[in-house]
């Protein structure tokens, strides 16, 4: 009987197949198959982080309306008034988050933040006697399998 089950590639499978073996599986009645990603074609509009300038215009978004209160609040001491007051610290505000995020995103996350890149599955295939079903089927569930089935 041939059982046949996928994994993604961790640790998982490494003990899985060292516990089939130790259940005296022969290593020649395993075998294991790297699957193959489906390699799309690269859209270069399409930007990988579409949160990264999002994010960067609600910072600056949240630094314009908290300046403008500061301004607004200061306003009324100068000259100009508070609306003037209230505009120049919105536009300051905005400039001020929007390029020190964009700075932190640009320049010190860049190598903290990576594209989690998707590793290949993993097939195996067991070919075993039909009284060892249940117990092979057991441990591949147990280290996460993702799917398990049986011919």
């Amino acid at each position: 009987m041939l059982i046949i089950s996928t994994f993604e590639h961790s640790i998982e499978v490494e003990e899985a197949l060292a516990v089939l073996e130790n259940m005296g599986l022969p290593r020649n009645e395993i075998m294991t198959i790297m699957m193959d990603n489906y390699m799309e074609i690269p859209d270069h509009n399409y930007n990988s982080n579409p949160n990264k300038k999002t994010l960067a215009f609600e910072v600056g978004m949240a630094s314009s309306t908290a300046l403008t209160v500061i301004g607004i609040s200061v306003g009324f001491i100068l000259y100009w008034g508070p609306i003037i007051w209230g505009i120049i610290a919105a536009i300051c505000g905005f400039i001020i988050g929007y390029c020190v995020t964009r700075f932190i995103q640009i320049k010190l996350l860049k190598h903290v933040i990576r594209k989690k890149e998707r590793l290949p599955e993993l097939a195996v295939i067991i070919q075993c006697h039909e009284g060892r079903v249940q117990e092979v089927q057991h441990v591949l569930w147990e280290y996460q399998a993702l799917s398990v089935g049986k011919i």
